[in-house]
């Protein structure tokens, strides 16, 4: 055939083939490539034929059409069959890199796999076809998680639409690579296989990244998830070699390792023989990456698979590079993970084993500034607090003293917010009495090292001119950790009591002046409120423009607008806040004066702070009682915890950060409602008593009904705090906790045996005590899984209990008729009161009716 008859067939070729398809006559043009006749003309215009059939890949083809659909699909894959591979692998990727439409990438992907797996050597095409995939994926969009109410609606048909999408197309994508994979051999390798193997394996990293990481994980994304997985564990026999790339790269971008821009950019392939693939950050994003091990290390049953080779330091060191890239992330999702990776990175590596030459590695600090940056900006209230957790864990029980050292000398020098660096300085406190507490003692928070570290903490940026309101957290947090090595550290072994005179002459006297200038300037306001407020009650049109008059700012920044009632509310604290301040000021040179009382040169300030009406403990057990009185009303919402308290001294009037002053926490508010309680029934008890004293004809109850009538009344105090009251049982088992609570059991049932007639000396005294002791706790115990209207089972139970103790009238008001021998009748009175002044020393519960 001449070149001319030749070039006249295949024109005639086409022109049929069109006018098949526009006529929509699937059959006809299917039939023109199953002819043997056509096989020279369709190899040898593939490449016009395959653009023309390609275009009919359309959603409404799909829907309408489906024999003309399927019968290009057919047309496309016998040219797969029949073609030179090399030439329509090109052909195909070509047309899907057009991005025109889902349906097109999806269903060209069939034949790019028939030609795929007819090449003998897949390594030349491999580097396109990822490529294009990759390149169709980024141009995805993100879905976005709007929780807004004025959109909500919208917001939520786009983002299905959109996760929809996504999910649509990763199914045909992991298919197509399942396909790839089957026909991979793993067992007798060439250095082509080996390269296809990479890219491939690069590919299904990818797909883990964006946009996958952003969907939300239903059913479905877990699904696809889990089918990318398996297959990336069938390539790679050791998923954490990648490892190696992520530390390389961590390196490389934060050490400022600047490539040369002159440099001719080459083709990834001509990298190769320098660099591993899965190097390349174009084949795997770091963001892929740490989505990728995040499943693999926080998944139990994965983890179990992994080669235990590696140093956890190694796998660490990592992991906190990615997780650095995940807190990075603006999405709430990925954020969550960072924090869940790292706290299971933590978990793994043993406790205060990375030393300070780690430190030379900028990710280890890098990461702290992240953390902080999530616990200040993240829209997630609990994310914030969980990176509080992670920061404080971070620091505490990844790196060994010396290394915490420097980390916190670090924060104090980088960081500028009042919050974080409150938070800086607990962790002082924390490391302190760990060190106080070593044998040998860790002298790393000791003597210079310390005075460094409190030029840190005793930091006012612009003297007396601070704004102490500001900076309040940090200032009282600084404050009690003086106060701490104050009391704690008599004998100067930390060193604190060497620079004592420069911390007053450059902290807690500029300090008095910035509280004395910040009083002044709050009580203006509150005048000038006031006088507002005044004026607003007869001209109530001009109440607005009153309240602009007045203007509350913190910080040289101005608070949102607000009424007269609500910024007298805050003025009001913000003073309540600077006379916390003001009295632990004023407690830590008591301090100095205690120990200085003998020296001459005392100053006359000094004298006359030392000088209150109150003492330091009167003054601290009437602040702790009134903030342990305001965090009752929180304990049904918050628990016996350290945030019911704060939440208590915040609705007073005082810091939240106040409850420092509460070293055990919950315990200690668990047993300020032990008490309270005690008092309250004394009280009741005592006025029922003085009643019947005074009126001798009246009745006297039964004994067993008036320790009935007690013990209810005392459980009924509980009920209000019913659901959290476990807690508290569990908080005052705690050794510790114990002297506490058996003291406050001995109040109580001695109130009760006194107001019920008992007025016993001998040993019946310890053996009353101890049956209604056991009375109590298991009625109370009983109480706790009592579901019964105003717990009707429960009284029932009591007087059950009661009664079962037949002899217990007789213990109360009979002493014992037993006669026994003389000498006898004296060794038990010795046993009975060594037994009470015993009991009492140990609870502390010395004193007598």
């Amino acid at each position: 055939m001449s070149i001319n008859n030749e070039k006249e067939a295949i024109e005639k070729f086409i022109t049929e083939l069109k006018e098949f398809l526009t006529n929509d006559d699937p059959e006809s043009a299917v039939l023109l490539f199953k002819s043997n006749i056509h096989e020279q003309i369709i190899e040898q215009s593939s490449w016009d034929i395959v653009p023309i059939v390609s275009n009919y890949f359309t959603s409404f083809n799909a829907n309408n059409k489906k024999k003309l659909f399927e019968c290009c699909e057919t047309i496309l894959n016998i040219i797969a069959e029949k073609c030179n591979p090399s030439e329509t692998v090109l052909q195909f990727l070509e047309q899907i890199e057009s991005l025109e439409n889902d349906t097109k990438f999806c269903t060209m992907l069939k034949p790019v796999g028939i030609s795929f797996n007819k090449l003998n050597d897949k390594s030349k095409a491999i580097e396109w076809c990822v490529g294009t995939i990759q390149s169709y994926i980024q141009a995805l969009p993100i879905p976005s998680y709007d929780k807004s109410d004025s959109n909500k609606n919208k917001n939520i048909e786009e983002t299905s639409a959109i996760s929809h999408r996504i999910i649509n197309l990763y199914t045909y994508i992991v298919s197509f690579l399942q396909s790839l994979i089957q026909e991979l051999s793993l067992t007798d390798i060439t250095k082509q296989d080996i390269i296809f193997k990479e890219y491939v394996l690069g590919l299904l990293i990818y797909l883990l990244g964006r946009p996958f990481c952003y969907l939300y994980e239903d059913v479905t994304v877990s699904r696809i998830r889990d089918q990318i997985l398996k297959l990336i564990f069938h390539l790679a026999k050791d998923v954490l070699y990648p490892l190696n790339f992520v530390n390389d790269r961590s390196i490389l971008e934060n050490d400022c390792i600047m490539i040369n821009k002159d440099s001719d950019e080459k083709p990834i392939s001509g990298q190769l023989e320098k660099c591993e693939i899965l190097e390349l950050q174009e084949i795997v994003p770091t963001l892929a990456y740490a989505n990728f091990y995040f499943y693999v290390i926080t998944n139990e049953a994965l983890w179990i698979k992994l080669p235990q080779v590696y140093h956890p330091h190694y796998i660490f060191q990592a992991g906190i590079t990615l997780v650095n890239c995940l807190l990075k992330e603006q999405d709430i999702a990925l954020i969550s993970k960072g924090l869940i990776f790292m706290e299971l990175l933590v978990k793994r590596v043993e406790k205060m084993s990375i030393g300070p030459d780690k430190l030379e590695l900028k990710i280890y600090v890098m990461l702290l500034q992240t953390i902080i940056n999530v616990m200040i900006y993240c829209e997630s209230d609990s994310e914030r607090k969980k990176a509080l957790s992670v920061f404080h864990e971070y620091i505490i029980n990844i790196f060994n003293m010396e290394a915490r050292y420097f980390v916190i000398l670090y924060l104090y020098n980088t960081c500028y917010h009042s919050g974080v660096l409150s938070l800086v300085t607990g962790l002082v406190k924390t490391s302190i009495i760990e060190s106080l507490g070593m044998t040998p003692r860790c002298t790393y928070f000791f003597g210079s090292n310390l005075e460094s570290l409190l030029k840190g903490a005793c930091n006012l940026p612009y003297g007396s001119a601070t704004d102490l309101v500001e900076i309040s957290d940090e200032i009282i947090t600084t404050l009690n950790l003086l106060r701490f090595l104050l009391i704690r550290d008599r004998s100067n072994e930390t060193g604190i009591w060497s620079i004592v005179n420069m911390l007053e002459e450059n902290y807690l006297k500029p300090l008095r002046q910035g509280i004395d200038l910040c009083k002044a300037h709050w009580k203006t306001k509150i005048k000038d409120l006031e006088e507002a407020k005044t004026k607003n009650k007869s001209h109530i049109s001009n109440e607005t423009e009153a309240d602009k008059k007045v203007m509350l700012s913190v910080g040289n920044k101005k608070l949102p607008a607000m009424p007269i009632a609500q910024k007298l509310k805050f003025s009001h604290q913000v003073l309540c806040g600077l006379d916390v301040m003001e009295r632990l000021r004023s407690l830590l040179i008591s301090r100095v004066l205690v120990r200085y009382q003998s020296n001459d040169n005392i100053h006359q300030e000094k004298q006359h702070e030392s000088s209150n009406e109150e003492t330091e403990e009167e003054y601290e057990k009437k602040t702790k009682r009134k903030i342990l009185i305001a965090s009752m009303n929180f304990v049904p919402e918050l628990g016996w915890s350290r945030q019911a308290i704060s939440a208590g001294a915040e609705s007073i009037g005082y810091p939240g950060i106040i409850h420092g002053m509460f070293p055990n926490g919950g315990a200690e508010l668990v047993a300020h409602f032990y008490s309270s309680c005690n008092n309250e029934l004394n009280k009741i008890l005592k006025e029922k008593y003085e009643k019947i004293q005074a009126d001798p004809a009246k009745k006297v109850q039964d004994t067993g009904k008036q320790i009935c009538y007690a013990i209810e009344t005392r459980l009924r105090m509980i009920i209000p705090y019913k659901k959290n009251w476990p807690q508290a049982i569990a908080l005052m088992t705690l050794p510790p906790n114990v002297p506490t609570v058996l003291a406050n059991l001995v109040t109580l049932v001695d109130d009760i045996c006194y107001y019920t007639g008992d007025r016993s000396i001998d040993i019946n005294w310890y053996t009353k005590r101890v049956v209604l002791a056991g009375i109590y706790k298991t009625t109370e115990l009983y109480m706790l899984q009592d579901n019964s209207e105003d717990h009707e089972e429960t009284w029932k139970f009591l007087k059950r209990r009661i009664e079962d103790v037949d002899q217990l009238h007789r213990i109360i008001s009979v002493t014992s008729d037993l006669q026994q021998p003389e000498q006898a009748l004296k060794q038990a009175k010795e046993i009975a009161s060594a037994t009470i002044i015993t009991a009492r020393n140990i609870l502390g519960w010395n004193w007598y009716r």
